[in-house]
């Protein structure tokens, strides 16, 4: 017995052959497609659905209109992530089918997109998928698609680049490319310092929570990655002398000065291989650290009780 789903699917498809492809006829299968598409999510059939979604697609490319063509191939990669996240959530084997299909669905509308100059739209769609991939645990094949949209984005949004290049370090950082963490959260530090000059008044709350996020984790990054100080960017090497000691002035200088100790003292525990004095700065920061953060540095105790330091 032939499947009712199946049936009107192929059903819609042969409307097509048999009125020779003229665009009235295309339409109508398009709007056929997404008709069914729409009833079978109600239902709960996503497999099916997303067949409709493409075809829809297909119909749209050839009516010649990009936005439909790029919203229905986003609705079907959404799917296809979604019957993949559902095979992890039933802990289920999976060959991660549905997730390369998802990432190839999205990557066709970003490119279609660019090819139409509508970067804002894909870079918004590189995002997307970038954060679902790192929701889905998927953060290594998330890295490039935020490098993209890094590379779409106009340069005069400083904000939106700040919160790209946050999401990359992220990826970078957990994949062990601490040297190219390194050098995206110095482009951040960049961005900040632009930012903060366009806005000719006092660094905002936000600015300021990013840039300090930026120095404690290249801190982190350098005592971990332990390069020489000579071999150190001047930018680096500022950032281990500023925290290097505890200035008399500090305390009328410094805005927040518990951080300012507490970076001087991590970086001072490093230096002298204070394990205790470390694990217990780490145990009180704890709460005020992202999950990033603690795991570096949990890292970098680990490598200050098992290793020979030669950064300080």
């Amino acid at each position: 017995m032939t499947d009712p789903v199946v049936e009107r699917y192929v059903n819609i498809c042969r409307s097509l052959k048999k009125r020779f492809l003229r665009k009235p006829n295309i339409t109508e299968a398009r709007d056929n497609f997404y008709s069914f598409g729409k009833q079978l999510l109600a239902s709960g059939n996503k497999e099916y659905a997303v067949s409709c979604y493409l075809s829809a697609s297909q119909c749209e490319e050839q009516l010649g209109n990009t936005v439909g063509e790029t919203n229905a191939l986003t609705k079907a990669a959404s799917l296809f992530l979604q019957l993949e996240k559902d095979k992890q959530m039933l802990c289920i084997s999976s060959n991660e089918h549905y997730l390369a299909a998802g990432i190839d669905c999205y990557n066709k509308a970003v490119n279609k997109l660019v090819a139409s100059n509508k970067q804002d739209l894909a870079l918004k769609l590189c995002v997307e998928l970038g954060c679902l991939l790192v929701e889905m645990g998927h953060i290594p094949d998330a890295e490039p698609h935020f490098i993209r949209a890094s590379s779409l984005i106009n340069p005069g949004n400083i904000t939106f680049q700040i919160v790209v290049l946050k999401k990359l370090c992220f990826c970078k950082t957990y994949c062990k490319n601490y040297m190219g963490a390194l050098e995206t959260l110095d482009r951040l530090v960049y961005l900040i310092n632009v930012a903060t000059s366009m806005i000719e008044e006092k660094i905002t709350s936000h600015l300021q929570d990013t840039l300090e996020y930026c120095e404690l984790t290249t801190l982190l990054l350098l005592l971990i990655v332990d390069t020489p100080f000579l071999h150190l960017s001047q930018l680096h090497k500022d950032l281990i002398q500023k925290y290097s000691t505890v200035p008399l002035d500090v305390l009328t200088s410094e805005p927040d000065v518990d951080r300012f100790v507490n970076m001087v003292e991590i970086t001072m525990a490093t230096k002298h291989k204070d394990y205790k004095t470390l694990t217990n700065l780490h145990n009180s920061l704890y709460s005020t650290l992202d999950s990033q953060q603690n795991e570096l540095f949990r890292e970098l105790i680990s490598k200050v009780e098992t290793t020979d330091l030669v950064l300080l």
